[in-house]
């Protein structure tokens, strides 16, 4: 039995995407995020491993760095990488 943090972010309009933790109760299994990502009425489920994660959130991270910069000299938005 898996039980765990579960969060939806998005809009039905567009899609959403679910990361739920799960917690093995028996403790057979590391830690994982489960993540959903759900548009059109289809979902794909992908399983993360605690490596996957914290790649995810470093390219979340970059990501959103990129989305605040200021525009560059030829008007393109943040760094490039």
């Amino acid at each position: 039995m898996h039980q765990g943090f579960l969060a939806t972010i998005g809009r039905e309009q567009t899609g959403w995407i679910s990361l739920q933790l799960l917690i093995d109760r028996f403790a057979r299994r590391d830690l994982a995020v489960k993540l959903d990502a759900t548009r059109d009425g289809a979902t794909q489920t992908v399983l993360l491993s605690a490596a996957q994660v914290d790649r995810l959130i470093e390219e979340l991270t970059h990501a959103r760095r990129v989305m605040v910069a200021p525009l560059g000299r030829h008007g393109q938005m943040g760094e490039t990488r």
